[in-house]
């Protein structure tokens, strides 16, 4: 059984060390070639208007609304505005899923903050009557149950839709189905679990209390066990997908859609742009030759060179 627990830690350590790492492979990447697109949620009129439209802008303080961008960023995580406004027939399951998702994320927070409640003496695990356990235990069968129900639904939803809307047919990829489905098993192996043994997820508030207290604890439920498994290679197979788009969206909302820093002489902006410059060119067509650095590319008239 010990091998149970030690595959978990091992998992959880690979899917921080690799969240992180990609995390920062985002932030330290080369500077973006910018979109240019308005409206800017940062921006002070709410039109989203650039401050470029300001006479003489660059004389002015440049101030930025982090709240405006909080609300926009809420929006299109919580409720996908995007997806609802240009692919309402989508948003339909796309919405549950991710929904179902955030509450079962929210679900695993709370059910360590119980176990971290109960070491430290505040409440009792699983049979607490005081006010704050009675209202962790509710809050978190609430939220567990209801996200498992929206995630499989929204789930055979998207599988349903990928499969029969040809207009999917030129976006899909196996990596598509192959996350969907992996979700919707291990939805269903949690569903037999709670009937099973884990009602009010009683097991899984023990279970995490081990991990915590290193107590490696026989577990009986086969069902259980298999739950662990599937969760355990999820957090493996998690970083290495098209999910880590949920920490890649910061960065194309903040570091492509939104970026209008001005690019001042001597300024951070222009070094990684001169540092851009100087990558090489590794592919070719009429107008560009490889070999040369994009320095280059852009300083030379392909015409000319013809002649």
């Amino acid at each position: 059984m010990i091998l149970l627990y030690l595959f978990t830690y091992f998992s959880l350590f690979v899917f921080i060390v690799l969240v992180f790492s990609k995390i920062i492979k985002y932030s330290s990447a080369p500077v973006h070639v910018r979109w240019e697109l308005y409206p800017v949620a940062h921006e002070k009129n709410k039109y989203g208007g650039s401050y470029y439209e300001e006479p003489k802008w660059w004389k002015n303080e440049i101030k930025k609304s982090h709240i405006a961008e909080l609300w926009v960023m809420f929006e299109e995580i919580i409720f996908l505005k995007g997806v609802y406004i240009h692919n309402r027939k989508l948003w339909y399951f796309s919405f549950p899923f991710h929904l179902g998702l955030y509450l079962i994320v929210a679900t695993f927070f709370l059910i360590v903050i119980s176990v971290l409640f109960d070491l430290a003496s505040l409440v009792v695990l699983n049979t607490d009557t005081l006010f704050v356990g009675i209202l962790l235990n509710n809050v978190i069968n609430i939220f567990g149950y209801g996200g498992l129900v929206l995630t499989c639904l929204g789930c055979i939803g998207l599988i349903f839709q990928r499969a029969t809307d040809k207009k999917f047919k030129f976006y899909n990829s196996a990596m598509d189905f192959t996350n969907l489905y992996f979700i919707l098993i291990l939805g269903v192996v949690v569903f037999i679990t709670l009937v099973n043994s884990n009602t009010g997820f009683i097991e899984s508030k023990i279970f995490v209390k081990n991990l915590f207290t290193l107590n490696f604890a026989a577990i009986n439920d086969v069902s259980f066990i298999i739950h662990v498994i599937l969760l355990s290679l999820f957090f493996l197979y998690f970083p290495i997908t098209r999910m880590m788009h949920l920490f890649a969206k910061y960065f194309t909302y903040h570091k492509v859609r939104w970026e209008d820093e001005p690019n001042v002489k001597g300024g951070k902006l222009e070094k990684k742009i001169k540092e851009a410059l100087n990558f090489g060119v590794s592919w070719s067509a009429p107008h560009i030759q490889t070999g040369k650095t994009w320095a280059e590319v852009a300083t030379t008239n392909p015409t000319e060179e013809k002649k």
